[in-house]
């Protein structure tokens, strides 16, 4: 790169200071479709919405498990829409679904795929999580999956959402790394 001109590369890794080492997304992948495979009951996932290729997993696995996907959260449903008008999301035919239409469906084929994986005070899982959305409700039973590492300075909003959650009687997923997904 000097050669070409390039002076100075700067660039960040989000917990580069942490031993050890990140699941690739192939792993992340299996971990998911392994929680769509044992979830007894309904699947709330959230993940950043800039995250196509996560998004398109979560997609793939419940096309495979023959669950309907309802979006949740202004980003979440903007981009998904933008990433699906330009190609970029695959999704079978049916898969997506409004969320009112997923209130019709046995909980054991209904996914929500939200926003609020940093614990954002405004986001859907956060309004969810203290029962303040006005589309979805925690009920006994649900899986709900943090698909993202909270970010350096995130990680008290995200164990206050993660402790609305577990008061709500959720089941929550970690990896085997006790890590997030």
């Amino acid at each position: 790169l000097g050669e070409k001109g390039v002076l100075v590369a700067l660039s960040d890794s989000t917990n580069a200071e942490r031993p050890g080492y990140t699941l690739s997304e192939k792993e992340v992948g299996s971990a998911i479709n392994e929680i769509f495979r044992t979830a007894k009951q309904r699947i709330i996932l959230a993940t950043f919405a800039s995250n196509i290729h996560r998004i398109q997993q979560v997609i793939d696995a419940a096309c495979h498990y023959k669950r309907k996907v309802a979006v949740v959260g202004r980003s979440m449903v903007n981009v998904v829409q933008i990433a699906q008008d330009l190609g970029y999301l695959n999704v079978c035919s049916g898969t997506l679904v409004d969320i009112d239409e997923l209130k019709t469906l046995p909980q054991n084929r209904a996914v929500i795929l939200t926003t609020g994986s940093q614990g954002e005070p405004v986001s859907a899982l956060t309004r969810i999580s203290i029962s303040e959305h006005r589309k979805v409700e925690i009920i006994r039973g649900d899986t709900v999956i943090i698909a993202a590492t909270p970010i350096s300075g995130n990680e008290k909003l995200v164990s206050r959402t993660i402790d609305n959650l577990f008061a709500r009687f959720i089941h929550r997923q970690r990896n085997n790394q006790n890590a997030f997904l």
